[in-house]
């Protein structure tokens, strides 16, 4: 599949700001190069921060490359890496008030996702965050009153995570690792992540009382994450490059075997090696291990489904039953998805969510 230039731009980018290829001069002075529109497919992808890393790296490496650019549109995308560290940065000091205040109770607090995957990453607070997702145990209504007590807005209405805005930070605390109203399967897979958690070694970050997860849970919860969203809104080059830098760290030292067991129980093993063959032919990451599988013949099909597709659901400001819909309608556009990465049908798909959402089984 050929990609237009502004693409391949982008791609480029990235792997030089990560570190798989190098900087060199005439290599982004192109006359055929739209920057503004390489500028806003980066921000529609979550990649603006990263890709002005590759940038700077660019310009340094290339004078006249440098002096060329755009100045306008050179100070927009300094000010936008900016404010993406800014939000980053405020965060995290918000977010480690959080865990030391929780400690305080004797609660331990999981990061997943976020804050936790940015560690992967060369310059960590170029990685766009949204809000902070984590996990306490058994601790899940004992934080919620903590953190009502210290001030924060705390909305229990869902029952997968409480919404809690602290310090103006959106904060997720999850009472299910994952949407076990899925069935059974969902329930196990929370269960398993659960044990994980508790017993699998953790380390703190960013020196306070925030916890990273294992390895283990990283990879088995950024699959997960990134194969449901794929499935009912899609996702962005942020969520391959997640896997890409997890990939690169930890490739030497960590269980393939049982990873490979386990997606295949929990069907996510054939998005799993999509997404490490994105990752090595787009993003230029090296595998050395030879008990990673790097084929997919979906890589292509669902890279251009990343680029292309705008079938965002949950980051519009809609109502909850207008989400449903056009999840609804996502699922009977995207039936491809359906048949490359689920063991589900469209029609059985649907059906198990209302079942799950009338019959509300996390709670049997």
């Amino acid at each position: 599949m050929q990609y237009e230039l502004n693409n391949i731009t982008l791609f480029r980018l990235l792997r030089i700001a990560i570190g798989t290829e190098g900087a060199s001069v005439g290599t982004l002075n192109s006359e055929g190069i739209s920057w503004r529109a390489v500028y806003n497919l980066a921000r529609k992808q979550g990649v603006l921060a990263i890709a002005f890393d590759g940038l700077v790296k660019s310009f340094e490496q290339d004078k006249e490359f440098a002096k060329s650019f755009p100045q306008t549109l050179k100070l927009q995308w300094i000010n936008a890496a900016f404010n993406i560290e800014q939000r980053y940065e405020r965060q995290r000091e918000v977010c480690a008030e959080l865990a030391e205040k929780l400690a305080e109770n004797d609660i331990k607090t999981l990061c997943m996702k976020g804050l936790a995957f940015s560690t992967y990453y060369p310059v960590p607070n170029h990685r766009e965050c949204g809000d902070f997702d984590c996990y306490l145990y058994d601790d899940y209504a004992r934080g919620n009153d903590i953190l009502r007590k210290l001030g924060a807005k705390v909305d229990e209405e869902m029952y997968k995570h409480s919404e809690i805005i602290y310090r103006k930070v959106m904060i997720e605390n999850h009472r299910f690792i994952v949407a076990v109203r899925g069935g059974k399967k969902m329930k196990n897979l929370h269960k398993l992540l659960d044990n994980i958690a508790r017993n699998e070694e953790r380390k703190t970050i960013f020196d306070t009382k925030i916890e990273m997860p294992s390895p283990m849970f990283n990879a088995l919860f950024m699959n997960y994450h990134s194969l449901t969203h794929f499935l009912s809104e899609g996702i962005r080059l942020r969520h391959i490059l997640d896997w890409a830098l997890f990939l690169q760290k930890e490739q030497a030292n960590f269980d393939w075997r049982r990873f490979y067991e386990l997606c295949e129980e929990y069907n996510m093993r054939a998005f799993v090696d999509c997404m490490t063959a994105i990752a090595a032919q787009i993003f230029g990451i090296q595998i050395a291990n030879p008990q990673i599988v790097v084929e997919s013949s979906y890589s292509m099909q669902v890279l251009d489904s990343v680029i292309n597709d705008d079938n965002a659901i949950f980051s519009q400001s809609v109502g909850p039953w207008r989400k449903r819909i056009m999840l609804v309608q996502n699922m009977f556009v995207s039936r491809w998805k359906y048949k490359a990465f689920s063991n589900q049908g469209i029609f059985t798909k649907f059906v198990s969510l209302v079942w799950g959402f009338l019959t509300h089984p996390e709670e049997n």
